[in-house]
């Protein structure tokens, strides 16, 4: 019986990772229609967020601090509470995030610059900043690899096309109220959808976790110090340049899709793509004086924003395969503390040395650009290895989850979260050790649940419980 079981173990192992590591696994027939709320909120709230940064500007001041400032202080103060709050059970927090939302953002899109619109931004800030925290969980633990891809690529291009337009006359009525508000309203219908069944969270972290999500948050700052350069070197009103700038907006979506998609690239590949993008737009800035280099360093500002959604891709990706709440909230914690030098530092050389703003922004590209190559052998060992480059190409298990939930659902065995999720793991030919390591929970744990998981579906081995989820032999062949 054990031979059995474990011939019949390594042929569901090997057409499992047939499943799983092939071409196909990063198809677009693996996003699921069912799981759209959770890849559009955190994209309509970057989409929000280039709107408000666009059209919709706070220009009232106080204390001779611009309300700017007040108002994203407001909202990284919100994002924090909520993520420090953040726990299985959290459609609460959502339902309140979305209606001090609501609350806020559309007295402020529609009333006229002055004190009272201030205190509505004030409060859609803080509303905007808990609806964040729950986008990102979001797109981070309830979605699989290429559904991320396909919201972070939807994002980046309205984007590009909001930037572009920005360099126009826009209409301001749609821009700056009608868009925004309709934008904010999908948003928050997507968080109001959540489930909280649908979120897949590790019970517990370990070091090699931590560490894996450390790097994953450095390379997301590092981008984040560089981009806070870029733009400050693209004031500019020129129509010529602006095409240069979208030229290279399009086509850094366009290599970041076809990249991590068709040629399933490692990400590290993509990164160097924006190192080597970043480092020439700073030689460009620094050094370059003729209308032909000013285009050419708008036209590769544009490709080195590959980064953002890069980064951003990537942090979901490591926070839903290391990642448990309580890590999670620490990185929060350490991150919030650490982003002021990412929004700050050029700042202070474009207000008190602007004449040292070209001269700053490639040395800032080549500390970080520089920093992060230098420390690659540690990145590489705990983000950018063998295991991860499967995991992140990987579609999550989306064939097993789809058959389990389909078994579960017409078979009426109302089977919990946690007994869904040790059937797809053990479906995956994963052992009883691999499943305890991959939950965070000890080995006794585990067997508790598969006897409970048996006795449910009354069934006595593995063998059966693949062939009651349709994973026979002539399948698994």
């Amino acid at each position: 019986m054990k031979k059995s079981e474990g011939a019949q173990s390594l042929k569901v192992n090997n057409w499992f990772k047939s499943i799983a590591f092939s071409s196909e696994s990063m198809s677009l027939k693996n996003v699921r229609l069912s799981r759209f709320c959770y890849f559009m909120a955190y994209s309509f709230e970057l989409i929000l967020y280039s709107l408000r940064s666009h059209f919709m500007p706070i220009e009232t001041e106080y204390f001779g601090i611009s309300g700017t400032m007040f108002v994203t202080a407001a909202y990284g103060l919100a994002s924090l509470i909520v993520m420090l709050l953040w726990s299985p059970n959290f459609k609460p927090l959502i339902r309140i995030s979305v209606l001090i939302t609501v609350i806020g953002f559309v007295p402020f899109a529609l009333l006229p610059v002055g004190n009272l619109r201030f205190v509505f931004a004030m409060i859609a800030f803080i509303g905007l900043g808990g609806a964040v925290t729950s986008a990102r969980c979001g797109y981070a633990f309830a979605v699989n690899n290429v559904e991320r891809l396909v919201g972070i690529v939807i994002m980046y291009f309205v984007n590009t096309f909001i930037r572009y337009i920005d360099t126009d006359t826009a209409n301001a009525l749609l821009w700056a109220k009608i868009l925004p508000v309709l934008v904010m309203a999908a948003m928050c219908v997507c968080l109001l959808m959540f489930k909280e069944n649908d979120f897949e969270v590790k019970e517990s972290s370990d070091e090699k976790d931590t560490k894996g999500l450390y790097w994953a948050f450095a390379y997301f700052i590092g981008y984040f110090v560089i981009d806070g350069y870029l733009w400050g070197n693209l004031d500019s009103d020129n129509r010529a340049e602006y095409r240069f700038l979208f030229a290279g907006l399009l086509i850094s979506g366009v290599l970041l899709y076809v990249g991590l998609k068709t040629l399933r690239l490692n990400v590290w590949h993509i990164w160097n793509m924006c190192f080597v993008f970043s480092v020439t737009m700073g030689l460009f800035t620094a050094f370059g004086k003729s209308a032909v280099s000013f285009n050419l360093m708008h036209l590769f500002s544009g490709l080195s924003v590959i980064g953002w959604p890069l980064c951003i891709y990537m942090l979901a990706c490591a926070q839903r395969r290391f990642a448990s709440y309580k890590l999670l909230k620490k990185c929060t914690v350490i991150f919030v503390l650490v982003s002021p030098l990412c929004y700050f530092s050029d700042d202070v050389f474009e207000d008190y040395f602007p004449a040292l703003v070209p001269y700053a922004t490639l040395v800032a590209i080549l500390v970080v650009v520089i920093g992060l190559l230098i420390l690659s052998p540690f990145s590489f060992k705990y983000l950018f290895s063998s295991e991860w480059i499967e995991q992140i190409h990987n579609d999550d298990m989306t064939f097993i989850i789809e058959k389990v939930e389909q078994t579960d659902r017409f078979g009426k065995y109302n089977l919990t979260p946690r007994q869904k999720e040790i059937a797809i793991l053990l479906l995956a030919a994963k052992t009883r050790r691999q499943i305890a390591g991959e939950l965070g929970v000890s080995e006794s744990t585990v067997k508790n649940h598969t006897s409970e998981l048996y006795k449910k579906l009354g069934i006595n081995s593995r063998i059966e419980l693949f062939r009651i989820f349709g994973i026979d032999e002539e399948k698994s062949e």
